[in-house]
């Protein structure tokens, strides 16, 4: 998971890290996670649909002398699908938009609240996550927040990620986006949020396994 930022990337992004929090009094929260969810059903999905359409070419290039060699085959070859469905490039072929959806932002509300919100004494805490099995980047940012910062801004901070992402540029996306929330921030606020001069979160980016 690590293989998405090398390490003078880690270095870059944690040092913009400190400056933001310096500048706004704000506290920001990276996490990388490797996945969101396990997806079991998405493995299954592989594995009967896979299995059905293997199964089908078979039949077609090949006689079944007994009917229940049919059945029996599709069992077989779905079951060693459903074991290939275990491995990410094809977890993610079994995945839907709505659940990829749901789930991240489950995660991330969750990682919010117990690495972010119920650590900090203040209201000022803004959080990005990047799932790389869903390839899915989250922004959130806590209810004093929010009556500045829309979720339209939110999401064209996300875009500027996304964007950087596909072509390889992680750090550079994470940088470009930081700088962008704390000019947001800083000129929506008047300066400074909060006057916390103690970084009460860890300014090192959390890499986490699920």
């Amino acid at each position: 998971m690590r293989n998405i930022l090398i390490q003078d990337d880690v270095a870059l992004v944690e040092d913009r890290l400190k400056q933001f929090e310096s500048k706004t009094g704000c506290e920001l929260l990276l996490v990388i996670t490797n996945a969101s969810d396990p997806y079991p059903g998405a493995s299954w999905r592989f594995g009967l649909i896979g299995g059905f359409i293997i199964s089908l070419i078979f039949s077609y290039y090949l006689e079944f002398h007994y009917s229940w060699m049919w059945p029996v085959s599709f069992l077989l070859i779905s079951l060693c699908m459903t074991w290939i469905g275990h491995f990410s490039w094809a977890k993610r072929l079994g995945l839907s938009d709505w659940e990829i959806q749901r789930e991240c932002r489950e995660k991330a509300v969750e990682y919010f609240h117990t690495l972010g919100t119920s650590k900090v004494s203040h209201k000022f805490t803004a959080m990005i996550m990047v799932s790389t099995l869903e390839k899915n980047i989250q922004l959130l940012i806590d209810e004093t927040l929010k009556t500045e910062i829309t979720q339209a801004e939110l999401d064209e901070l996300i875009e500027i990620m996304r964007i950087h992402f596909k072509v390889g540029n992680v750090g550079l996306g994470l940088i470009n986006s930081i700088e962008r929330l704390e000019t947001k921030i800083l000129a929506d606020f008047g300066g400074k949020a909060s006057d916390s001069h103690v970084s009460e979160l860890s300014d090192t980016i959390h890499f986490l396994h699920n």
